[in-house]
């Protein structure tokens, strides 16, 4: 019997995945990262993998790293792909490469109302270091989270 995760592929994106990353980012998030933030991303030598299933895009990861750390930018599962794990999945590929690349932590912040993915990363092993007022729009405030990489 064929489950879900056969049809998986994770790979980097590509310039020709932005239609989908950026249709995805509007459905997500009330103030989206624009198509050529996403574009200079991808050419900036940062991790942007892409998750598939059967040849469509329907999640992503961005994160950027800094020297001992990398700063994780941007999780997204599309909505009707949403609690199955995937996130997770994606989570656990960003650690491996964390090791491998012997980087010390990983960094985020999250809206203080996204109750959801504060208690996704939360459930991570991530702790809640600080606070930034007004991070988003001037309007809502960031949590700032990390996780050290054993």
């Amino acid at each position: 019997m064929k489950s879900d995760a056969d049809d998986l592929v994770v790979r980097d994106l590509e310039p020709g995945d932005l239609h989908w990353v950026t249709r995805i980012e509007r459905r997500s998030f009330s103030d989206p990262w624009p198509k050529h933030c996403f574009l200079i991303t991808i050419m900036g030598g940062n991790i942007c993998w892409g998750l598939f299933a059967g040849g469509n895009l329907i999640g992503y990861l961005i994160a950027m790293p800094d020297r001992d750390r990398i700063h994780l930018a941007n999780l997204v599962i599309d909505h009707p792909y949403r609690r199955r794990g995937l996130g997770r999945m994606l989570m656990q590929k960003l650690y491996e490469t964390a090791r491998l690349r012997r980087w010390q932590c990983i960094t985020l912040e999250v809206r203080s109302s996204n109750e959801a993915a504060i208690a996704f990363y939360e459930a991570e092993g991530f702790t809640q270091m600080a606070v930034e007022s007004g991070y988003y729009q001037g309007r809502e405030d960031a949590l700032i989270f990390n996780r050290l990489i054993s």
